[in-house]
């Protein structure tokens, strides 16, 4: 069954690579939209990671390196959309105060 879900809500990113989304256990998820807000009033660079279960993240699941957002800029990371999340594999990003959303087909 796959069911259309908003997978991130929003929620700020920090500094430091952290973990915004887990695909729950005995679920696939399909990424549709991983959107990214610089609501500050510079510039941030913003990296991006598809992380497999158990793992961490670094250069070697990097799907973004130091993207440059500008201030009041909204993009969206194309690199990310169509790539499916086995169970507990995740999102890591970092890039200070930068919003973060995403969407996904939840398959199960």
């Amino acid at each position: 069954m796959v069911t259309p879900a908003r997978i991130i809500e929003g929620a700020q990113l920090t500094g430091s690579a952290a973990t915004y989304y887990t695909a729950p256990v005995l679920t696939k998820v399909r990424l549709r939209k991983l959107v990214f807000c610089n609501t500050t009033g510079g510039a941030v660079n913003v990296t991006v990671y598809l992380v497999p279960s158990g793992g961490s993240a670094g250069v070697t699941n990097t799907v973004w390196s130091a993207k440059t957002l500008g201030a009041g800029v909204t993009i969206e990371c194309y690199e990310a959309e169509g790539h499916v999340l086995e169970a507990g594999d995740f999102i890591s990003a970092l890039g200070l105060s930068v919003t973060i959303q995403a969407s996904g087909d939840l398959i199960t």
